[in-house]
């Protein structure tokens, strides 16, 4: 009958694998090892011998099975993995290249498969390939070492292979006819030591003679099969539910690492994403900034306005100059050529300038995006299609035109201004409609000092028209000034808009997909941990 725990057990384990597949299927890993080991769940308990050649693998298997079926050696004899079967009749077959099945009636047979492996010391590579590559599907491992050389160094390294796949080990020293009595002790206790400190438990430790074996003599084989025998009828259930827990642990450190490194991968990407947007973000500050000294001069125009303005009321709103305050043609002349004189020219010129100046910034803010991406690397396409963001940065810099850009922010100002006093400007043009803004402000002033007469002119009335002149010049000014600072203000943020926006078009696709990307592998990551914590949880149950 069926223990019900262990059909519990098996049941838990099997889900385990499963899911486990499923998640390190997410991070591209070569799952065979775990898929082997699923299947082989079903299949018979695995005892691997392994060890390096010459170290009496093949004369151990002959010993245990009571005959000369494995050929024996002191160079390399088996290059391939012989699985040994039960059957009735003997017979062999090739499975696939570098396998082959023998079959015995033999009876320890019928509770285990037993398999033979070529040397382990890659004195011909294939052979050690062929063995690491069994070596997930052992519930056993059989490992030899022999007596005359025991514990080599290329043995303890394959003993921690076996450990990173957490399989149960049984330690067979051979060859003790070659010590003397006093020496064998000696040897089985320096192997013991050695094998607990490279697996970090001590695993058991036989010693045997398989050419005594075949003559009969005590060769301790005896108590190496009463052992193997104990563990298929007291763990070998335990034993086979525990091996591939084994496999996944393995498979999960090493998807794992693999998903770490990736995501350490993306962070570096990401991290110069991050600092295109602090690029970005300082640009946009400088240029505000800046800007507002490019505005500056604009607002220093009119200013010069201003003072020229009050100038030419005090030389002009006078007794002294009655008769030309009668002319109202020639007050406006008077006005026209001493106080807006060239300020439309200037103010076209200064504004153009700030214009330009702004359609630079752009190209100055891919100038030193391209020397970010010199200096960090440039974020990839995470499916590996496309040119790099480098490549695409070059290219918008060297296709950016500042000329047409100033262009277009000379069309962004005059939407700007269209609801405002400067609306000519769309449609005249920026220097003719500055010259229609400040021609009208000529007529404004005219029309309060000009056309008096005489009989009404005196010192009372004089002092009150040059205050009105003042205040409608003052209006007029600071309304030409707050609509082109309002003006330039909108080109300004306009034109930050559109370039951030071309910008982050560069960009920002790669960089949302490399992050979406890092989230999914965060979340394997997490998954792969949590599966990790069960696999340990379920084998602390089997070892009970």
């Amino acid at each position: 009958m069926i223990d019900p725990e262990l059909q519990r057990l098996a049941g838990q384990v099997r889900e385990l694998l499963v899911a486990g597949l499923e998640t390190l299927a997410r991070t591209g890993a070569d799952t065979t090892p775990l898929r082997q080991a699923v299947q082989d769940l079903d299949g018979p308990f695995l005892l691997v011998v392994a060890g390096e050649f010459n170290s009496g693998k093949s004369s151990l298997l002959n010993a245990l099975l009571g005959r000369e079926l494995l050929r024996e050696g002191v160079t390399p004899t088996t290059d391939r993995i012989q699985w040994i079967a039960y059957a009735d009749k003997g017979g062999s077959k090739v499975l696939e290249p570098g396998l082959v099945m023998l079959h015995l009636p033999h009876p320890l047979l019928r509770d285990l498969h037993l398999v033979d492996t070529p040397g382990t010391n890659a004195v011909i590579e294939h052979h050690q390939i062929l063995t690491e590559r069994f070596l997930p599907r052992a519930d056993l491992i059989l490992f030899t070492t022999s007596a005359d050389r025991p514990f080599t160094a290329s043995e303890r390294d394959f003993l921690k292979l076996i450990k990173g796949w957490e399989k149960k080990v049984v330690l067979v020293v051979n060859k003790l006819d070659l010590l003397e009595p006093g020496e064998v002790e000696e040897v089985l206790a320096y192997v013991r030591e050695q094998a607990a400190r490279t697996l970090g438990v001590e695993p058991p430790v036989f010693g045997v003679s398989a050419r005594r074996a075949r003559s009969g003599e005590d060769s301790g084989m005896a108590a190496l099969e009463g052992y193997i025998k104990r563990v298929l009828r007291e763990e070998a259930a335990r034993i086979k539910l525990g091996s591939p827990l084994g496999v996944l642990e393995r498979q999960l450190a090493e998807g794992s690492n693999a998903v770490k490194i990736e995501i350490e991968s993306l962070e570096a990407d990401l991290d110069v994403c991050r600092r295109l947007e602090e690029l970005l973000g300082r640009h946009e500050r400088r240029v505000r900034e800046e800007f507002a000294g490019q505005t500056a001069q604009v607002r220093e125009v009119v200013s010069g306005v201003r003072r020229r303005a009050a100038r030419w009321l005090d030389e002009t709103l006078r007794l002294g100059r009655l008769f030309d305050l009668i002319n109202a043609s020639k007050i406006q002349k008077s006005f026209e050529a001493e106080v807006v004189g060239d300020a439309h020219r200037e103010l076209e010129r200064k504004i153009q300038e700030s214009l330009a100046w702004l359609a630079r910034a752009e190209r100055d803010l891919l100038a030193s995006a391209l020397d970010l991406l010199s200096s960090r690397g440039s974020p990839r396409s995470y499916d590996g299609e496309g040119p790099a963001l480098s490549e695409q940065v070059t290219k918008a810099l060297e296709s950016y035109d500042p000329e047409a850009e100033a262009r277009d922010l000379q069309g962004l100002l005059s939407r700007a201004l269209q609801h405002t006093a400067l609306a000519e400007l769309g449609a005249v043009g920026l220097g003719a409609g500055l010259a229609l803004a400040l021609h009208g402000l000529a007529a404004d002033v005219t029309g309060v000092t000009a056309g008096l007469v005489a009989a009404v002119l005196g010192f009372s009335i004089l002092p009150r028209r040059k205050r009105a002149a003042q205040r409608r010049i003052d209006e007029g000014l600071d309304r030409l000034e707050r609509e082109l600072a309002e003006g330039l203000e909108a080109t300004l943020e306009g034109e930050l808009a559109r370039s951030s926006k071309r910008f982050r078009e560069l960009y920002r696709d790669r960089c949302e997909e490399l992050d979406h990307k890092r989230s999914q592998l965060q979340e394997i990551s997490g998954r792969i941990q949590q599966l990790g914590k069960q696999a340990g949880a379920l084998r602390e149950e089997l070892s009970v």
